[in-house]
């Protein structure tokens, strides 16, 4: 294994100009507990004079674990930042921040909010977990003065982010399995998801499914999984474009039907849900899976922490590095492991 580059404010600017050419930039943990918080806060503290524009697809920023009730790092916010939440998660106190405009009514959690931070502190933040509201909020973002955009996320939420405009930075750690070679296992397959060619040839417009027949694409209905494939695909399409997720359930129906295809497509990673066990299953039948553009990952962050089988960061480096091609980071210990 390559010897760790030490802590050092070189290391610490490396990172944040790498980071700092994406107007977006997506922190997706594979998940809870893999340490996209830290992440967030270590990048952000890195840009605090930039003006930038926070949100999250989900729920984060809270005192402790709702499962292993441990407590988490709150999400530290610097003056001048731009905050997209809900009404719901506003600060107890009402100063460090101020509201500039509100929209909309979510049903559990109240209006969607811009908050400009006054005065740095922790703050909790639940964005949009729909595409138009998110386009919204970060369009709103932009009007009220963000230059980039920060986005917060379990990878399996961000199905809908435009990862062609964004830099991706994973996070992972024992929490993602009971012991290394499970870890290794689960963190190597979505490396190879990130990884995947990207498709040659004209492809029809994003927002609904498609079916490639005798060269031409064909729009299909929104939800296969629901539909009688037999009837859909009238015959063994060529390829299929996926608007939305590709699980073992659609997968499988189409093997059952025998209408699997020789190719698919899809516009991220983030929509391929299959298990391994389907992922090589595909693999072995030769059916080829392509992404309509590649996302561009910059680093991915190693977490120890694991309520019972912890696992030593540099175990998890020696054991992630043969797979990996970007850099692989202990932002805690400030340590980085090129591949």
């Amino acid at each position: 294994m390559n010897e760790p580059t030490p802590k050092s404010q070189d290391v610490l600017e490396l990172i944040r100009v790498k980071s700092q050419a994406f107007p977006l930039l997506v922190f997706a943990g594979l998940v809870k507990n893999a340490g996209k918080t830290t992440a967030l806060n270590v990048i952000n503290s890195l840009c605090r004079e930039e003006s930038l524009g926070l949100t999250s697809i989900g729920y984060d920023g809270e005192a402790q674990d709702a499962v292993y009730r441990h407590p988490k790092p709150p999400i530290q916010v610097f003056p001048g930042q731009l905050i997209l939440t809900a009404e719901q998660f506003l600060p107890k106190e009402s100063s460090g921040y101020e509201v500039l405009e509100r929209w909309g009514s979510h049903a559990q959690f109240g209006s969607w909010l811009i908050v400009r931070i006054t005065s740095a502190t922790r703050f909790r933040m639940a964005g949009p977990a729909n595409l138009p509201e998110l386009r919204e909020g970060i369009i709103r973002l932009q009007q009220a003065g963000a230059k980039r955009i920060f986005i917060d996320g379990a990878l399996n939420r961000l199905s809908h982010v435009a990862f062609d405009k964004a830099g991706i930075i994973l996070s992972t750690g024992a929490a993602l399995g009971n012991s290394l070679e499970e870890v290794t296992q689960r963190t190597q397959y979505v490396l190879q998801l990130f990884q995947l060619p990207v498709a040659v040839g004209p492809l029809p417009p994003s927002g609904q499914n498609f079916v490639l027949t005798e060269n031409n694409w064909f729009s299909l209905p929104r939800f296969l999984w629901k539909e009688d494939l037999k009837q859909v695909l009238a015959q063994k399409p060529e390829a299929l474009y996926l608007q939305g997720a590709f699980t073992d359930k659609l997968y499988l129906l189409l093997l059952e039907t025998k209408r699997l295809p020789h190719y698919f497509v899809v516009d991220t990673p983030a929509q391929i849900l299959l298990s391994q066990r389907v992922w090589q299953g595909l693999k072995a039948r030769g059916i080829g899976l392509f992404l309509s553009t590649r996302p561009e990952l910059i680093m991915l962050t190693l977490n120890s922490w694991h309520p019972l089988t912890p696992i030593a960061t540099e175990q998890l480096a020696e054991a992630l590095l043969p797979y990996s091609h970007i850099p692989l980071v202990d932002l805690q210990q400030g340590t980085i492991y090129l591949p």
